[in-house]
């Protein structure tokens, strides 16, 4: 399964990057990609029919767009659950209206946003979409009961969302303070049918106001009762609740197995530029193994898959041909990283949190198990992103003089002669051993088997627990754990920070896994957010890049390039510089005489 990113959560696009790297952006000389040129349009004669079987390595976490947390559900629910505005064209970022009539009337104080709902937008059971199931999404995703603290973030500011004038296609939203990425944040959640997924119309019953205070909504029996269904299994997996007014009908679970969606046949907005879509079936195949699903490709039982492992991709995948099949390596805007719990006493120093920095040979890692399929990082923000990169953080080299010098220093030292560094802390000497949590990642294993290695030659044992999808995701997600292995995937344009290194954001199944806390960098994240001049906002941005790089907050490791094999029947198949995907399946089409599968099968 692809990561999971925050972001995820949701709110994206925004505005092109072409991507130019040099020494001074920190990343390899030798990448010159120009990732801003996207292939021409290939849809003449474009006719539909046939499926396509994308493999994922482990089912996604939920179908409910309001609750859930990783990239697969994500892309997948977009196909379900449509949105106010997006970037519907994908070569830039630019909103296109969609749900919407137009883009919102602003006010000046940008504490107004006043969205016209299109008229004959209907959900793929026929019931037509309207205001209210806008303020029911809305109303939802803001419960405090809900699974949506990763949503929340981004909309905190929302007071109410009303009707105008009882006008059941007139929708004001109404802030509490301005944010400069409101309009992306508001335009870009998907909406819900309040029949299918609210039946009991309980979020009628409940006020935005009282969404504000967790212990109010704790003490109302109906907010509980609707939170109570809306995280269950039923609201998050079950056809009949998910139902969505998109170009697909989300149509069977086989947990562990499959995933169905079905093209909507009446779908509203088909006649559009980007609204057409071909395949009759987008299908999940759940394979975990990635030796099994490399041979799966082989044997054309699969239509599209990210090879999670690069050895497979460079070398078992090396002539795609020779299976139908074609290759493909698009950089995707996220960042891979390692985490660390920093209420753990072996992490709260800054000078050991460098040092284990220090022990990651970025460069061999890359080299040998990333086959040079990526490029080092050193902070959040993506590369191509020249608005807002900050080019002047220092590489971080590969340096274990270094790293047992800051170990010293901050009192770790082998006072038994055992091997292991120890150090009193509370009257108590305790070892510095801890375990990396990891998902059924292959490549990551392989790459935090070198960090440990690197780890136990100065002193530190770490260990590797490796869990299911889902039971990591709860893990890290109560921090329960002490260092991790993860990637965020940039849907989020323009950058915000917020959501994962906000103090706010450890609290209440936030995305602040690893309890980040700095003051400073709190203070600048809400100047950001408050700041509607681009330059004085990048300006914050980049100073903000400095302190999580100087307190070290994560170690941030590389941007990889993606890697995808896919079968050649397919036209149209065109490379994105935007998230949540380098494609989108829903326009790639094949020939009558070339087609594979058949509806009814």
């Amino acid at each position: 399964m692809k990561s999971h990113f925050n972001l995820l959560l949701c709110t994206a696009l925004l505005a092109l990057f072409s991507l130019n790297c040099s020494k001074k952006d920190n990343t390899t000389s030798e990448n010159k990609d120009d990732y801003s040129k996207v292939a021409a349009v290939d849809t003449a004669g474009a006719v539909i029919g046939d499926w396509i079987i994308q493999r994922e390595l482990a089912d996604p976490q939920s179908l409910n767009p309001v609750t859930l947390q990783d990239a697969t559900g994500r892309e997948f629910s977009l196909h379900v659950f449509e949105r106010l505005m997006w970037a519907a064209g994908r070569e830039d970022y630019e909103l296109v209206p969609w749900i919407a009539e137009a883009p919102p009337e602003e006010t000046p104080d940008h504490l107004n946003y006043t969205f016209k709902i299109r008229k004959g937008v209907t959900f793929s059971d026929g019931k037509p979409l309207t205001g209210r199931d806008v303020i029911f999404t809305f109303k939802a995703m803001m419960n405090p009961l809900v699974d949506a603290a990763q949503s929340r973030q981004a909309i905190d500011m929302l007071k109410t969302v009303e009707l105008v004038n009882g006008d059941e296609y007139t929708v004001r939203f109404i802030l509490s303070r301005p944010y400069f990425k409101a309009i992306y944040s508001l335009s870009d959640y998907q909406i819900m049918s309040m029949a299918a997924a609210d039946p009991e119309k309980l979020t009628d019953k409940y006020t935005f106001e009282e969404c504000k205070d967790m212990a109010t909504a704790q003490k109302n029996p109906v907010m509980k009762k609707f939170a109570d269904f809306f995280n269950s299994q039923e609201a998050n997996r079950d056809p009949s609740r998910l139902i969505g007014s998109g170009p697909y009908i989300f149509e069977k679970w086989d947990t562990g197995q499959w995933v169905y969606f079905k093209r909507n046949p009446n779908y509203w907005n088909q006649t559009a530029v980007h609204g057409m879509t071909y395949p009759e079936k987008l299908i999940i195949k759940v394979i975990q193994d990635q030796s099994a699903a490399t041979v799966a490709a082989k044997n054309k039982e699969i239509d599209i898959m990210y090879v999670t492992k690069p050895m497979d991709f460079v070398k078992e995948l090396a002539n795609p041909e020779q299976f139908s099949m074609k290759k493909a390596d698009p950089f995707e805007p996220q960042f891979v990283y390692i985490g660390y719990n920093h209420n753990n006493v072996l992490f709260s120093d800054v000078k050991v949190r460098w040092a284990l920095t220090y022990l990651v040979d970025r460069k061999l890692i890359i080299d040998k198990i990333q086959y040079g399929l990526a490029v080092p990082i050193q902070s959040p923000v993506y590369f191509g992103d020249k608005k807002n990169f900050n080019p002047d953080l220092p590489p971080i080299e590969f340096d274990p003089e270094k790293a047992k010098q800051l170990l010293n220093e901050a009192g770790w030292k082998d006072s038994n002669g055992d091997g292991v560094l120890d150090k009193m802390i509370n009257g108590k000497r305790v070892d510095f051993k801890f375990t990396y949590l990891l998902n059924t990642n292959e490549s990551r294993k392989q790459t935090i088997l070198v960090v440990a290695d690197a780890l136990k030659k100065v002193g530190i044992i770490a260990e590797i627990q490796t869990l299911e999808w889902s039971v990591f995701l709860e893990k890290i997600k109560k921090h329960e754990f002490d260092a991790l292995m993860g990637a965020w995937v940039l849907t989020d344009y323009p950058p915000d920070q917020y959501q994962i290194f906000h103090s706010s954001q450890s609290k209440n199944d936030g995305s602040n896994y690893g309890s980040y806390s700095s003051p400073l960098a709190d203070s600048l994240m809400q100047a950001y957010r408050s700041e509607f001049d681009e330059t004085k906002r990048a300006a914050i941005n980049k100073q903000l890049q400095r302190v999580l790089y100087d307190d070290q907050a994560y170690t941030f490791l590389w941007t990889p390039k993606a890697k995808y094999v896919y079968a050649d029947r397919f036209k149209n198949v065109r490379w994105y510089p935007t998230p949540p995907t380098a494609y989108h399946t829903p326009e790639w089409w094949v020939p009558a005489n070339q087609r594979k599968y058949q509806s009814g099968k």
